[in-house]
C-alpha cells in the first residue's frame, strides 16, 4: 500500500503510490501465512513489544528520510540518486524507480520495521535500515506488492522478477528471472501464492506459482485504475465497479465482482487503512464512494465541496477521512455527515495544479497523515477527536509518502 491509476501501478515518472499489507480473516481467507517470520538471515533483528511506527518521505530526488513517530528522530534510509520516476512501499520495503537511458532500476530498502499478524495477534520486529540492491531491466516496469513479496515486470524484454521477503534478507544480486505470463495493461498484485495481473484484455487474470494463467479463475475488469489488498481479499477497480479475489480454505483463489450502483462515477483510486476491510474513493463532484467490502457495496458518502483524497479507515462507525478542494481535511460518517475538520491546511498546495497530485493522506487507527508540498511538510491529525492537529513535520520535500513498522 497499496492505488494505481498511481499506484499508478504502473511505475512511470510522477507517479506516486502506497500499496498496503495483507492480513487473514474468515470466512474468505487471505494470503498473508500465520506463522512467525524466518529472521536468522537478518542481523540484529528482535521482535519488539509494540510496532515501531514511522513515517517514510520521499523526495523528488528520491532521497528517503525516516521519521521515527516515538522519538521524532531522523535518520536518511537512501540518498539522493538520479532519474527518479516514482516510489511504491509495502510497510516494510520501499520500491524507488529510476529512469537510466532505455533501462529502468528497481533500488529497494529495508526500513527495519515490520508487523506480522498472527492469527488473532500479530508480531512486530525492528532491525537496521538497509539497502538491499536493485533490480535492473529494460523498459517501463510494473511493480507489485503484497503477500510478503515484492514483483517487478519489464516490459520491453518480457522479464518478471519475483522476490519474497525472505529473499531480500540478504543482498540482492543477479536476482532470478522469468519470461512474464501475460501482456500487462494496469496493475500487478502478488496474493494469496499466486500473482493477479491486469491483461491487455480487459480481464484481471490469475496466475498460479508455476507461472501459469488459469483462464477460468480470470474476471472482466475493464479500464482498471489501481488494485489493492485489504483484510478481506485483493480488490481491483474498474470503470464498472470492483472486482474482489479472495482464498478459499485450501489456497484457491476465486473472484466476484462489485459492480456500482448504476449511473455512478467510478473511483481512479481506491485506499485505506492497512489490515482492514474497507476502501474508499473519489466520487467526481458527488463526494466520495465507501467500499464495503466484507458486504459487497458502494456507499456514495455526498459532498458540498469537491474532494481531492478519500481513505476509508474502516473502523466500526465506517468513517472516512477525505482532504476537500479547499485544502481541509474532513472525518465523515457512514451516511457522509462531516464528523470534524480542520482548517484549510493544505490550501496553497491543492490550488496549485504542479502540487496538487503530491499532497498525499494516509491514515493509521489514531491519526490521518497529510503531506503539505508547498509548505514542505507533513501534518498529523487525531481523527479521533475533533480532527486537530497534532503535530507538524517540517523541513520536508514530501513527494512521497508511507507509514511503516
Amino acid at each position: 500500500m497499496h492505488r494505481t491509476a498511481h499506484r499508478r501501478l504502473v511505475l512511470l515518472p510522477a507517479a506516486l503510490l502506497t500499496a498496503l499489507a495483507v492480513s487473514a480473516c474468515a470466512p474468505s481467507v487471505v494470503a498473508t501465512p500465520d506463522v512467525t517470520p524466518r529472521t536468522s538471515d537478518i542481523e540484529g533483528v528482535g521482535e519488539i513489544a509494540e510496532p515501531a511506527r514511522a513515517l517514510v518521505v520521499g523526495d523528488e530526488n528520491g532521497e528517503l528520510t525516516l521519521i521515527d513517530l516515538a522519538t521524532e528522530e531522523r535518520s536518511v534510509l537512501a540518498k539522493a540518486r538520479a532519474g527518479v520516476a516514482s516510489f511504491q512501499g509495502d510497510g516494510r520495503f520501499i520500491a524507488v524507480t529510476r529512469l537510466h537511458g532505455a533501462r529502468t532500476a528497481v533500488d529497494v530498502v529495508d526500513t527495519g520495521r515490520w508487523t506480522m499478524p498472527h492469527g488473532d495477534h500479530s508480531h512486530s520486529f525492528q532491525t537496521e535500515a538497509r539497502i538491499v540492491g536493485a533490480i535492473d531491466g529494460a523498459g517501463a516496469v510494473t511493480v507489485g506488492m503484497g503477500d510478503r513479496r515484492i514483483v517487478a515486470l519489464f516490459g520491453e524484454d518480457g522479464d518478471l522478477v519475483d522476490l519474497t521477503h525472505d529473499d531480500l534478507d540478504g543482498d540482492l544480486v543477479d536476482p532470478p528471472r522469468s519470461a512474464a505470463p501475460l501482456a500487462l495493461a494496469g496493475p500487478v498484485l502478488p496474493f494469496a501464492g499466486h500473482l493477479l495481473v491486469a491483461s491487455d484484455s480487459d480481464t484481471v487474470e490469475v496466475v498460479d506459482d508455476s507461472g501459469a494463467v488459469q483462464r477460468d479463475r480470470g474476471m472482466p475488469c475493464p479500464g482498471v485504475t489501481d488494485a489493492d489488498t485489504t483484510r478481506v481479499g485483493a480488490v481491483f477497480a474498474c470503470t464498472t465497479g470492483a472486482v474482489l479475489f479472495t482464498r478459499e480454505t485450501g489456497g484457491e483463489v476465486v473472484a466476484e465482482a462489485i459492480p456500482y450502483p448504476e449511473g455512478a462515477t467510478p473511483v481512479a483510486e481506491l485506499s485505506g487503512r492497512p489490515d482492514r476491510p474497507d476502501l474508499a474513493g473519489v466520487a467526481g463532484a458527488q463526494g466520495a464512494w465507501l467500499l464495503g467490502v466484507r458486504q459487497r457495496t458502494w456507499t456514495l458518502l455526498p459532498s458540498d465541496e469537491p474532494l481531492l483524497r478519500a481513505v476509508a479507515i474502516g473502523d466500526d462507525a465506517d468513517r472516512t477521512v477525505v482532504v476537500d478542494a479547499g485544502g481541509r481535511v474532513r472525518v465523515l460518517a457512514a451516511d457522509g455527515a462531516v464528523l470534524a475538520r480542520t482548517e484549510p491546511l493544505v490550501a496553497a498546495s491543492v490550488s496549485d495544479p504542479a502540487l496538487r497530485e503530491r499532497v498525499r493522506l494516509i491514515v493509521d487507527a489514531d491519526h490521518a497523515y497529510l503531506t503539505d508540498p508547498a509548505a514542505g511538510a507533513v501534518h498529523e491529525i487525531d481523527h479521533r477527536d475533533g480532527a486537530v492537529v497534532t503535530r507538524t513535520f517540517t523541513d520536508l520535500q514530501p513527494w512521497f509518502l508511507q507509514q511503516v513498522g
